[in-house]
């Protein structure tokens, strides 16, 4: 079947733009390989490969759409020179015993006058097996100029190592993952680890599916800038629509900046609130030597916890009053328990505001999130700095 697919012409290439936000414009086009059967009614592109690997022809088939989609390629770089191919390969093929020449990235770019810093190979780095010869392929075409991309990150069996072992340029975090990560605590933390990883090795991150304004927005909140998805094109026979999607760029752009100013005028509002209600109990705790400061949690709903801290030693001074049940495993910290390392206490310890709003985290005391406001005071010529847990889903 597939050498007849071959044969007959019957395979096609579509595209799909990647865009990139801060750029403001489509950076490059992945090629997608479509095959129509003899009453012209389209093939599944997984049911083709699969039929190919069946047939022993994956390497044949394999060689063809890479050929079929530099051809198309070419005429459309010669009006954008700066455009990227991303074009894929079958993946398992690096555990056969091909010669690394013989995938012939190398010849076929070269014949056509493509430059290979242009080109963009995707691996699918958890369908192969053999580590050193993942790392070997890479290097070769890395050393040729080519650029990889490790492609579907986080789907299978996805090896985390593997990133720093290949050192790719982009990685491309896989829709499974992407998907509802606005909403999803795990999806965004693992998200977010996968940028830091990738960022520290100086490869950039590419958030692929992308279909609700959503995902774009969190993702660009984790620094993400690539995206890819149906939220933005689909893919098509024909290039992209560059008006369109121009449109499109700066829609989601513009909502990206409005976001980012809310953000900070939300975090300006928290510290000038927070500072209120510290204000507030540490007089108290002054003028009336208040030491049960539970009335505070009423007062304040916004409030989880109230706790005071030597600021010298970082030692905790009395219990914690807390608003929420807690249980066995989450427990408040007590009297005499150690601060000393927590973020809270040695930022505020040594800032010269006296104060400290941390990022969300997951309270220990309550198993919730939380934000910790920290303000420093002096109580009898001793300096003690009051923490403040506040409630993360009331912001």
């Amino acid at each position: 079947m597939v050498s007849k697919l071959i044969q007959n012409n019957s395979i096609c290439i579509y595209f799909q733009p990647i865009v990139s936000i801060r750029s403001a414009k489509v950076i490059g086009l992945e090629a997608l390989m479509r095959a129509y059967d003899e009453n012209n009614e389209p093939l599944s592109p997984i049911f083709v490969f699969d039929q190919a690997k069946k047939e022993n022809l994956s390497f044949e088939l394999d060689k063809y759409v890479r050929m079929k989609a530099l051809e198309r390629f070419k005429t459309i770089l010669e009006e954008n020179k700066e455009l990227l191919l991303f074009l894929n390969f079958e993946s398992h093929l690096l555990d056969s015993k091909i010669s690394l020449a013989d995938f012939a990235f190398s010849a076929l770019a070269n014949e056509l006058g493509i430059p290979p810093s242009r080109i963009v190979i995707e691996i699918k780095e958890y369908q192969i097996e053999d580590s050193d010869r993942l790392k070997q392929f890479c290097d070769f075409y890395k050393e040729r100029g080519f650029l990889i991309a490790l492609d579907d990150f986080g789907a299978g069996n996805a090896n985390f190592d593997r990133i720093s072992t290949v050192r790719p340029h982009i990685v491309k975090v896989d829709r499974s993952i992407v998907f509802n990560v606005h909403q999803n605590f795990i999806h965004k933390e693992i998200l977010k680890s996968i940028a830091n990883m990738c960022f520290n090795i100086g490869a950039l991150v590419l958030a692929e599916g992308v279909e609700e304004e959503e995902e774009i927005l969190r993702s660009l909140k984790l620094d993400i800038d690539l995206f890819q998805g149906f939220w933005f094109a689909r893919p098509s026979g024909s290039v992209y629509e560059k008006t369109f999607l121009d449109e499109k760029i700066a829609y989601i752009g513009a909502k990206h900046t409005q976001n980012v100013k809310a953000s900070m005028q939300l975090k300006e509002f928290l510290i000038e609130s927070a500072k209120t209600y510290t204000h507030t109990i540490i007089e108290a705790i002054k003028t009336t030597h208040k030491t049960d400061l539970s009335d505070f949690l009423k007062e304040f709903d916004i409030i989880e916890a109230i706790y005071c801290i030597d600021a010298n030693t970082g030692i905790q001074e009395g219990d914690t009053f807390i608003s929420v049940d807690t249980n066995e495993f989450f427990q408040p910290a007590r009297n005499g328990d150690n601060h000393a390392l927590k973020e809270y206490f040695y930022i505020t310890k040594e800032s010269k505001r006296g104060n400290y709003l941390s990022q969300k985290y997951i309270s220990r005391a309550s198993g919730r999130m939380c934000r910790t406001f920290a303000q420093k005071f002096v109580l009898e010529d001793k300096e003690k700095i009051l923490c403040l847990d506040l409630k993360v889903q009331t912001l």
